[in-house]
């Protein structure tokens, strides 16, 4: 089983595991004030942010045993992890999650600005470049994959604020930081199949690194789709031109 575990440092596992777990904690954060302002009551809007938690913990221990078990470490085209880890969650969020009432009612409660603001948690894509520096990813990917998910984490800070004060320009800004980071998980994802064709990203097919390809790009494209739902729920209500 340590065959299939990162070649990096104990505790930069350690460290990467606890930021990885509070990103989740994290995203359930707007969940829990949506509910809230739904008219939820306290303890269901909490059950409701626990539930979400738990979910991701379970998806998480099931790809775990995969990777721990060496299922992932076969080179193909799509990667293993994509088709036994991605898509299952891919699916599962757009099949089943965004079409439910529960969703629905807290994406009308929700705010635009904490939608946004939300994707604060990919600051954790620094992980990628630190893998760079250990030598265990190739540049064009890691970097591909770091930078982006930092450019568009602290982007959504000034984006969100120009949504809360309503500033001149904030729905071109939201559109366009919408696409932006949404054209970066196609790229990433291109960029994955090419460069994972060669054998060169053993560290997202094994423990704990393969979280990376199991959660982020469903979760994030769940995400930014939430921010257009929002947008046309706004602008059917007559809220934005």
């Amino acid at each position: 089983m340590g065959n299939h575990v990162s070649g990096m440092p104990l505790w930069a596992i350690v460290l990467f595991i606890v930021c990885f777990l509070y990103s989740i904690f994290f995203i359930t954060k707007p969940v829990k004030q949506a509910a809230l302002r739904a008219g939820i009551s306290p303890g269901k809007s909490r059950n409701i942010r626990v539930g979400i938690f738990c979910f991701y913990i379970v998806y998480l221990v099931y790809v775990s045993v995969f990777s721990l078990k060496g299922v992932f470490e076969v080179n193909s085209i799509p990667p293993k992890v994509m088709i036994w880890a991605g898509m299952p969650l891919l699916l599962i969020l757009f099949g089943f999650i965004g079409n439910t009432k529960l969703f629905k009612t807290l994406l009308r409660s929700a705010t635009l600005e904490s939608l946004v603001a939300v994707h604060i948690f990919r600051v954790v894509g620094v992980f990628f470049i630190l893998l760079y520096f250990y030598h265990l990813l190739p540049a064009r990917f890691a970097f591909a994959a770091g930078l982006g998910d930092i450019i568009t984490a602290i982007l959504a800070l000034p984006v969100a604020k120009m949504v809360a004060r309503k500033s001149p320009g904030h729905m071109t800004a939201v559109y366009a930081w919408n696409i932006l980071g949404i054209a970066d998980i196609i790229d990433l994802l291109t960029i994955a199949v090419i460069t994972g064709a060669n054998g060169n990203l053993r560290e997202m097919t094994v423990f704990p690194f393969v979280w990376f390809p199991a959660f982020a790009p469903a979760t994030i494209l769940f995400l930014h789709t939430a921010v257009f739902r929002k947008l046309y729920q706004l602008k059917k209500a007559g809220n934005i031109d």
